[in-house]
């Protein structure tokens, strides 16, 4: 499973076919079974058109919203050629378990459909014996309320910081409820936006959480 396939700064970068995929071909992945988009921003679905078009995907998740940038036609034109199987992942796809790893999809929620950009992204929380995962997407403070209010369990061993450490992320309830071992910042190199915010990472080592960037 792939979840999100990064973007770059320059449209000429191609994450997918110059980090994601040498990478997978150095581990002897040819095929990925799912490819997940927790949201169409470019700078999470970039890479994905390259892996669609040559690992032969069985599925394809998505939150359900479409893509406004030109360029997630490409993505979608892979997917449509690919004839991988399409999924909803929301609140109301039943729970999975694929590998001996239990999956939820946690948002969006039901109901919430007309919810656009960030706080419509998909919250996936992977659990395996005492280890688990939650991947935020780019939810914010909002959204992050809305999840903690849904009684969803959220605590997880290792946290996928949401919106790459945004000071409008990782609310202190949002934090309290996951209570990660380690949480993990996506970011670009150099990024403009000054990613994570210094107040989230001290929230953070608040907890004693390890903070991990790359």
């Amino acid at each position: 499973m792939l979840i999100d396939g990064g973007g770059g700064f320059s449209r000429s970068f191609d994450p997918g076919e110059r980090i994601v995929a040498p990478y997978l071909w150095s581990i002897k992945i040819m095929h990925v079974d799912y490819i997940v988009l927790s949201h169409p921003d470019r700078d999470h679905f970039g890479g994905l058109a390259f892996i669609v078009r040559n690992f032969s995907p069985s599925e394809f998740w998505t939150n359900g919203a479409v893509g406004i940038d030109e360029s997630y036609r490409g993505l979608t034109d892979a997917i449509r050629m690919s004839k991988a199987r399409m999924r909803m992942c929301d609140t109301a796809a039943p729970p999975l378990t694929i590998g001996g790893v239990n999956l939820r999809c946690l948002a969006p929620l039901v109901g919430a459909r007309a919810r656009k950009g960030n706080n419509a992204s998909m919250i996936i929380r992977l659990s395996n014996g005492q280890s688990s995962f939650l991947f935020a997407g780019d939810l914010e403070a909002g959204g992050e309320r809305e999840l903690v209010a849904s009684g969803a369990n959220l605590r997880s061993t290792v946290l996928k910081v949401p919106h790459h450490g945004s000071r409008t992320s990782s609310s202190p309830e949002l934090v309290g409820a996951v209570r990660p071992a380690a949480a993990v910042a996506s970011l670009g190199y150099h990024n403009r936006f000054h990613f994570p915010a210094p107040q989230i990472v001290d929230r953070y080592k608040a907890g004693r959480i390890v903070s991990e960037h790359r």
